[in-house]
């Protein structure tokens, strides 16, 4: 953006890289907090699945009336306002008699400060970098907080909950949580920038001299006094970041000499100050405009009659249902397998720990592949003609014409952008569904009694290596298909209608999280094991799978036939 320099716009990144990390870190620890939440209070796993169901959920619906709030307001105060949240519902869970409370205090308050964080970084690293060429790498850097912060935090919320009871371990996330309103700090320029009004004073004085008014020059004049003492009060207020941003800045004094004045005699000052209109409003219809215009993009006829979008939504749900088993059934699922007559090994338990870390881990690899992929420096056509060009050399002409029939196949593949995504979006589908199953298929109670010693642990059996192996990869698929979405619902739908589109994405993603969770501990109650759960994570990608191909099928049918339509009126003639 206009206005920061080069240090300031990495400052955003950085705030943007500490926001995700806290809160993804929490968000994806959540499985290690629900085997906790089972053994406290004693509820089914169903009704304790609800609550990281809630959590990977509400912030989701929350979206599209979030968003609105931290445009308006300033990214730094909605940052300031998430951290707030964040901090005093888990402070308020530690002392939750309940599950039903912890369903309004971790479930739906937690929710709202995660989106607050959400919003807000990443509001702030587009405005920053929306002009930029490095606006691709700004935003990829920023979202490897979220892969740094789950592969980081079940470890070490696990190693708290070894040493502390689950109050005290809620009391000191409350506590690291609160560490987000650092990352508010980090907007704070970019909001100074955004909404700091442009003012042009004017004295003018009885004599006709005209001298260059500065913001440090003295005049004995009381007006000229309390204008000053209302800048200087206004520069104090501006520091205050849980303030909203239009109103810390809104009157703030720019850092620019004044107009020249014009003295003309007598000792009264007649001062004029223009600011920009927007900033003089409390931002309500703003804000109530943006929402309201949001809302009734929703309601499009062009997105509910578009069936690549429909579908694609669809299909991601579907998956999006199975995604969150793994990230919060995979710890507890490794407790039941591996708990026999004798307590396991603290350096087992510490591996077993580790498995929800991998798959935060897995994905951030997967981020970081996919995004190269679908990316310039994933052009898999330029790379396959600079190999070609190599090889022609010292070749017969029948080798030749080989590489260039693969090379032209290879160039309309990749020449077809959406095609491209569509996909990687299944290999990333595929993907997901062998490592789900192979997640499944680990038989883990085999090496039940075996880990109670030192001289074995659990990623010492092939078995341990293979559920880790399993992690891993379900994670690559996940952070593939986290890059993947926003790519092809803009393909998908356009420029102009893909906030909207991702709002009833979110939306419907949300409600296929919840639902995932729930099932898969109605599973668990019902089966006693959470193989079926890891069963039907694996099973859904596939589903979603045939449903890409039938549509694409249907496409690539009907521009066939259109072709061949045109192909005779050109003919007739």
């Amino acid at each position: 953006m206009d206005g920061l320099s080069g240090l300031q716009s990495w400052l955003v990144v950085a705030g943007g890289f500490l926001a995700y990390f806290l809160a993804d870190g929490y968000t994806y620890s959540v499985g290690v907090l629900y085997s906790k939440f089972l053994t406290i209070y004693g509820a089914d796993s169903s009704s304790t699945a609800i609550l990281p169901g809630l959590l990977f959920a509400v912030p989701q619906f929350m979206g599209i009336f979030i968003c609105p709030l931290v445009d308006t307001y300033g990214c730094s105060s909605a940052a300031t306002w998430g951290a707030i949240f964040l901090s005093a519902s888990l402070l308020a869970s530690a002392f939750a008699s309940s599950l039903q409370v912890l369903y309004l205090t971790f479930g739906v308050l937690t929710s709202f400060g995660l989106q607050l964080t959400y919003s807000s970084a990443i509001i702030a690293v587009t405005n920053t970098f929306k002009n930029s060429n490095l606006f691709g790498l700004a935003i990829g850097l920023a979202m490897c907080g979220s892969g740094v912060g789950s592969f980081i935090s079940s470890p070490f919320l696990a190693y708290l909950l070894e040493s502390w009871a689950l109050r005290d371990v809620m009391i000191i996330e409350s506590g690291i949580l609160f560490n987000a309103v650092v990352s508010a700090s980090c907007f704070h320029h970019l909001d100074a920038v955004r909404f700091r009004p442009t003012k042009v004073r004017t004295i003018t004085l009885e004599t006709n001299k005209e001298i260059q008014l500065c913001q440090g020059t003295d005049f004995p004049n009381p007006t000229c006094n309390r204008i000053r003492s209302q800048v200087q009060g206004s520069s104090l207020l501006r520091y205050l970041i849980c303030i909203p941003a239009r109103f810390r800045f809104g009157h703030d004094s720019p850092d620019k000499p004044y107009n020249r004045i014009e003295q003309t005699g007598d000792c009264s000052y007649d001062v004029e100050t223009e600011e920009r209109e927007n900033n003089a409003e409390c931002g309500c219809f703003e804000c109530l405009h943006g929402l309201s215009s949001s809302l009734k993009q929703s309601m499009s006829r062009a997105l509910w009659s578009n069936p690549t979008f429909l579908i694609y939504v669809l299909a991601s749900g579907l998956t999006g249902a199975g995604i969150v088993i793994p990230w919060t059934f995979i710890y507890d699922h490794a407790l039941v397998s591996l708990t026999g007559s004798a307590e396991i090994h603290s350096r087992s338990m510490e591996q077993i720990s580790w498995l929800p870390s991998l798959i935060g881990l897995g994905s951030l690899f997967g981020q970081v592949v996919f995004g190269l992929l679908t990316s310039q420096f994933g052009d898999l056509s330029l790379v396959f003609s600079c190999c070609c060009n190599r090889r022609r050399h010292g070749e017969d002409s029948m080798e030749g014409s080989r590489l260039n029939r693969a090379q032209s196949h290879l160039n309309r593949l990749c020449s077809n952008r959406h095609r491209w995504e569509i996909i990687l979006f299944a290999l990333a589908l595929v993907w997901n569904g062998l490592s789900s199953l192979l997640i499944a298929l680990v038989p883990l109670n085999q090496l039940k009694g075996q880990l109670v010693t030192e001289v074995h642990f659990l990623f010492d059996f092939a078995l341990g290596q293979a559920i880790a192996a399993g992690c891993f990869l379900v994670g690559v698929s996940n952070g593939a298909i986290y890059v993947l979405y926003p790519q092809i619902l803009m393909t998908a739908v356009g420029e102009q209608l893909w906030a909207s589109a991702l709002g009833i994405y979110l939306a419907f993603n949300g409600s296929m999280n919840l639902a995932g969770t729930v099932l898969g501990g109605y599973l668990f109650d019902t089966t006693g094991s959470y193989q079926s759960a890891f069963m039907i994570a694996a099973s859904l990608p596939f589903i979603s799978l045939l449903l890409i191909f039938v549509q694409q099928c249907v496409v690539f049918i009907r521009s066939r036939r259109g072709s061949q339509l045109v192909h005779r009126l050109s003919a007739i003639t």
